[in-house]
């Protein structure tokens, strides 16, 4: 498993983006993040999170109810497949956070291409997910590989 890093970007004013990858595991140390100097809220760039396992989930869990407990306002943006997967199962996940996109993982049977497409969580957005969309290296069908019906039926 790859091992979780994080970057962490300004923002206008005090906020501040920061960019998770890698494996959310029994080794991922989220208490340096929970406790980041500054009032700003936080915005985390959840694409390149690939794995999360049941630690992973639990290590997730105390990290939001330390943001909550720290009254740090935050969002999650570009949720991973592997995030929505644990967003749609365990009813706390989010914490007090909100969820304002998730990457659509698409997949080519010709040539084994992934490709993830960003949808918008905002109010106001669609949500329609659709089945199929052209290969970007090939030119074949790109099919959506999930449930389309419940993929985001966690922001119901």
């Amino acid at each position: 498993m790859n091992n979780l890093e994080w970057k962490i970007e300004q923002l206008p004013g005090e906020a501040r983006l920061v960019v998770l990858s890698g494996a959310i595991t029994e080794d991922a140390d989220l208490r340096a993040l929970a406790s980041l100097d500054g009032a700003g809220a936080l915005s985390f760039d959840l694409a390149g999170v690939d794995q999360i396992n049941s630690c992973g989930v639990r290590e997730w869990i105390h990290f939001v109810r330390r943001l909550a407990e720290a009254d740090r306002s935050f969002e999650m943006v570009h949720c991973s497949p592997a995030i929505v997967r644990q967003l749609n199962t365990i009813a706390n996940f989010r914490g007090t956070g909100r969820v304002r996109s998730v990457m659509l993982p698409y997949y080519c049977a010709s040539c084994r291409g992934e490709v993830l497409r960003p949808m918008d969580l905002t109010p106001g957005a669609s949500r329609e997910i659709v089945d199929e969309l052209p290969c970007p290296t090939c030119g074949g069908t790109m099919e959506f590989d999930d449930m389309p019906s419940t993929y985001v039926s966690f922001s119901s």
